[in-house]
């Protein structure tokens, strides 16, 4: 499975999880869904959800309000959501889904993680390692991942797989 991102949707992700650094971020992604690959057209973060450092929460009154307005933007759905791992003191965020992160995962959603960590020297470097995107923006290090379950549907105690991803970015990205 391949999950493109467009600049864009790139930009929000990282700007998404560096604004609320130390706690975590969560929002929408908005596209559609081949049988292979996701598009992903919009990241749109979730302003008033409840933030911790390793969870948030969605009101369900905002989720109701969101739904109801995306109802008059028939050529995207939603497809999935996108939150942040932060590091918490001196222990390092990763890109692994935890338990509860897998439980709310629906069968056919796309869920992307951004782990977040403080880079001891600024720098800018982008690359692309193992399917997910990582690198160093100022003095932020992240990685970014993307998960689904295979075939659309949970089987059992299946765990999601990760995506290759992929996207006009990708064309600026030293591969390794």
């Amino acid at each position: 499975m391949q999950v493109y991102l467009n600049e864009n949707v790139f930009i929000g992700l990282i700007l998404s999880a560096v604004e609320v650094y130390k706690k975590e971020c969560f929002g929408l992604l908005l596209g559609y869904r081949n049988p292979d690959k996701f598009i992903v057209e919009h990241a749109i973060p979730y302003q008033s959800v409840k933030r911790g450092h390793s969870w948030t929460e969605l009101r369900p009154e905002k989720w109701r309000i969101i739904t109801e307005v995306l109802k008059n933007f028939p050529k995207l759905d939603v497809i999935g959501d996108f939150h942040s791992h932060t590091m918490y003191r001196d222990i390092r965020a990763h890109v692994t889904l935890s338990s509860e992160d897998i439980q709310y995962m629906a069968d056919d959603d796309l869920q992307i993680v951004i782990a977040i960590n403080e880079n001891k020297r600024s720098r800018s470097r982008l690359f692309q390692f193992d399917h997910t995107v990582s690198g160093s923006l100022d003095k932020y290090q992240f990685k970014i991942a993307a998960y689904y379950f295979e075939n659309g549907r949970k089987n059992g105690n299946s765990r999601p797989r990760l995506a290759e991803i992929w996207g006009p970015l990708s064309t600026r990205i030293e591969r390794v």
